[in-house]
Parts: structure tokens; sequence; C-alpha cells
């Protein structure tokens, strides 16, 4: 096959290929998907930190050093959160403040 040549797709087919492609550029200039998205690198930077520390510790003989962390201190260590914990109504304000973000996002994009 060469790039020339024409495939036939049904209409109904199509059509609901080019709403699948919209939705998927819609949802990829998202600010509330950007934001998600970010969460995540940092969720799994943290993962594979912690994997790496804990291969490191695996691989030394820690009770041989006498300075050396507990299991227990670097899983404290760890845990340690760089914010406050939030409340569930925190957590609730901020997730309905960011939806409302989205949906005024959107409707000024599919209002254009």
């Amino acid at each position: 096959m060469n790039d020339t040549e024409t495939v036939r797709v049904p209409m109904l087919e199509y059509r609901a290929l080019i709403a699948d492609a919209g939705a998927w550029r819609l949802l990829n200039t998202s600010p509330h998907v950007a934001h998600l998205l970010a969460e995540w690198v940092e969720w799994d930077r943290r993962a594979t930190s912690r994997a790496t520390s804990n291969a490191i510790c695996g691989g030394a003989a820690w009770r041989a050093i006498a300075g050396g962390p507990s299991y227990a201190e670097l899983a404290r260590r760890r845990a340690v959160h760089t914010t406050e914990p939030l409340t569930p109504d925190q957590i609730r304000a901020r997730a309905t403040a960011s939806w409302a973000r989205v949906e005024t996002w959107i409707a000024a994009r599919t209002a254009a």
C-alpha cells in the first residue's frame, strides 16, 4: 500500500473517527488534564525514587553498618509531606473549583 492510495471508510465510522479526534484534541489541551499529568509525573518520580532507595537498602548489610538508618527510618523519611494534609472539605472545594475552571474553559472553547 502506498501513500497515495485511497481507503474507503463508511460515513458513520468516518464521523465517529472525526468526533473521537476532536475529543482527544480537546482533552490534550485541557488545563485540568495538564495538572493531572503533572501530578502523575511527580508521583512516578517519587515511586521510582522509593524503588531505587529500596533496592539500594536491600543491597547493603545495614546491620553491619553501625550508623546506617533502619528500614523504619527510611520509610518515615519517605512519608514526610511537603505540605500540610488537606481536610475532606478542602479536597472537595479544590475539586469543585478545578472542575469549574475546566467547564468554563470548555464553554469558552466550544462557543468560539
